[in-house]
């Protein structure tokens, strides 16, 4: 398969027109039409990322981080970025970041973690016109501590790289969700009457608002919400190509538990 019918592939589900105008998804690096037989999924770009890369005879990495964000001037090896461009086109492996589109797309990271964490009735957030933003229900009762025990369970994150502000003996059950860092939508989780917002890199003064306001906050951490993109994009390139997806193997998180 050619390098450009398997970026149409992905555009197919996660357009790149649907990108946010901040954002840099699409084609990091390309390399001619290569033909490839081996695309390596992974949350983003790193040296280790690109070891892997290398070591498994990779033509393309696929990521939901783009590798680059702003204008380059300069390709210099002695910093991270101009390393990773230095090293990637030694080893004619190309590279491309589905991110915002990935986060609002039907089925994409949004939705993914929304049917991980048992919710039914998903849709948008009715108050969130970006479309990143997902609401959903309880099956059964819980309280917020109970339901937070659940989740680290699910999605098999320790609950000491978690944070949480509000209420556990509180009920719940309307849970709204937006990987990433999306703290910049509580007031949208408070207007549209979630019991619990679940996301991401969750500021002290977000976290403020959300107590002052009475939200139920918990904050997974940004790779805690999006470590799920490797396993379902690789699904849904399994499903529509015939080349080999590999997930990758190399543990992006940069915290640890001490």
């Amino acid at each position: 398969m050619k390098v450009e019918k398997l970026v149409e592939i992905i555009e197919k589900f996660s357009p790149l027109e649907e990108q946010e105008p901040w954002d840099n998804s699409g084609f990091q690096l390309k390399i001619g039409n290569a033909d490839i037989n081996k695309v390596l999924v992974a949350m983003e770009i790193t040296d280790k990322v690109i070891d892997e890369a290398i070591n498994k005879g990779i033509a393309i990495i696929v990521t939901h981080h783009p590798m680059i964000f702003e204008s380059i001037k300069q390709v210099c090896d002695n910093d991270v970025t101009g390393n990773h461009l230095v090293k990637l086109i030694k080893h004619n492996i190309c590279v491309y970041a589905s991110h915002t589109p990935f986060d609002k797309c039907d089925g994409g990271n949004n939705d993914y973690l929304a049917n991980l964490l048992h919710l039914h009735e998903i849709k948008i957030m009715e108050t969130d016109t970006s479309g990143f933003c997902r609401t959903g229900l309880i099956d059964g009762e819980y309280s917020v501590g109970e339901y937070i025990q659940q989740v680290s369970d699910w999605l098999k994150i320790d609950k000491k790289l978690m944070a949480f502000c509000g209420d556990l003996n509180d009920r719940v059950q309307k849970v709204g969700i937006c990987t990433g860092a999306g703290a910049d939508y509580i007031e949208n989780a408070i207007e549209d009457g979630c019991d619990l917002f679940v996301t991401g890199d969750v500021k002290y003064h977000q976290a403020q608002l959300a107590n002052e306001k009475g939200l139920n906050l918990l904050d997974i951490g940004h790779y805690g919400s999006e470590k799920i993109f490797a396993k379902n994009m690789a699904e849904y390139l399994r499903y529509n190509t015939n080349i080999e997806i590999v997930e990758s193997d190399i543990n992006l998180n940069p915290f640890v538990i001490i």
